[in-house]
């Protein structure tokens, strides 16, 4: 029995091999699950505070109205003239300048000058012939009798006045009077004087009427001046009488 079994093992054959069916084992697949989304985060922006918008003062119905957008002006003036408008400018501007000089030169250049109005305590004055030591100066009625009768133009009511006061000399005078507009009033008075005398000197005109006066008085007009020359002589020429001073007529009346 045993032999025989044996035997069948022993047949020459070679054993089967023995089939061993493996476990099946039930992979597990993990499929990975979309992961659950984020909440969302807001982003916190920091509150700015809002522009504030500059004051604009009110206008009034006066005041330049602003626009919108509106392009700077240039000050630099844009006349768009030709060549020949611009020559005809500066020729006109030329012709201008030169009469202004005319008259400058031949009216108020020869106005007399305010620097050398002098005043009755600005004395003594001294020149090359005789000092005037003091000078003063009013109104009066012209003498019309008498050994000193005065020759003075027809209806006029007060005449100026200079009493001159010297030393030196003996010598001449000549006196111009003018009046507001810087004219000659009447005729140049010349007299000869002597050392340490006085001299009174009239002129040949004046004021018409005696209101005139009171208007000057009261300042409604410029103030007439008195020019005072000297010279050597009586006889002397022109040229030889040389400018002493000059000084505003008083208002003083007498």
């Amino acid at each position: 029995m045993v032999g025989g079994e044996f035997d069948e093992l022993d047949d020459g054959s070679e054993p089967e091999p023995e089939i061993f069916e493996e476990a099946t084992v039930a992979e597990t697949v993990v499929v990975d699950e979309p992961a659950p989304p984020e909440p969302a985060v807001e982003e916190i922006v920091p509150e700015t505070a809002p522009p504030v918008a500059a004051a604009v003062p009110e206008q009034d119905e006066f005041s330049p109205r602003v626009r919108e957008n509106a392009e700077p002006v240039s000050l630099r003036p844009h006349l768009g003239l030709s060549k020949l408008e611009r020559i005809g400018l500066a020729a006109l501007l030329g012709v201008l300048l030169i009469g202004g000089g005319v008259v400058y030169f031949k009216t108020i250049h020869r106005l007399p000058a305010g620097s050398g109005s002098l005043e009755e305590n600005d004395f003594p004055v001294k020149g090359a012939n005789l000092t005037i030591v003091s000078a003063g100066s009013y109104w009066r009625a012209p003498i019309t009798e008498g050994a000193n009768a005065e020759t003075f133009r027809r209806g006029t009511q007060l005449l100026p006045v200079v009493d001159l006061t010297v030393k030196g000399g003996p010598a001449a005078v000549r006196v111009f009077f003018r009046n507001s507009d810087g004219d000659v009033i009447g005729d140049a008075v010349t007299r000869t004087i002597q050392a340490g005398a006085s001299l009174e000197v009239a002129a040949t005109a004046g004021f018409e009427d005696v209101g005139m006066h009171a208007a000057y008085r009261t300042g409604q007009s410029k103030p007439w001046t008195v020019e005072v020359y000297e010279a050597p002589s009586e006889n002397s020429p022109g040229p030889a009488f040389k400018k002493l001073f000059e000084m505003n007529v008083s208002t003083d009346r007498r």
